[in-house]
């Protein structure tokens, strides 16, 4: 299944002004192309929406506890507004049938 992730935090949480969150994400970072593995997560993309504090992730998974297993490991405070589940033979694979 695919999920779209919409994550957000407060200037108090942010890795830019936070030197401790900044430093705690550069450390997380690198682990988690390892961690996708183990808990069976591909990350399609992931992007950020400065100045709003903002992080869209696209993400595939079996079911959604790896996926919100792997986002609460993220070693800062975010409030995800809402796993949207894409079904990808409803919602998707329409639009690559016209490409």
């Amino acid at each position: 299944m695919l999920f779209h992730v919409t994550a957000r935090h407060d200037v108090n949480h942010c890795g830019i002004y936070n030197e401790d969150i900044r430093l705690a994400l550069q450390e997380f970072l690198p682990s988690i192309p390892t961690r996708c593995e183990e808990l069976g997560v591909k990350v399609h993309f992931a992007v950020a929406g400065h100045p709003d504090h903002v992080f869209y992730l696209l993400v595939e998974a079996d079911d959604v506890t790896p996926v919100c297993t792997l986002l609460c490991e993220v070693p800062m405070k975010q409030e995800f507004e809402g796993l949207r589940i894409l079904w990808w033979n409803q919602y998707l694979q329409p639009l690559v049938d016209l490409a």
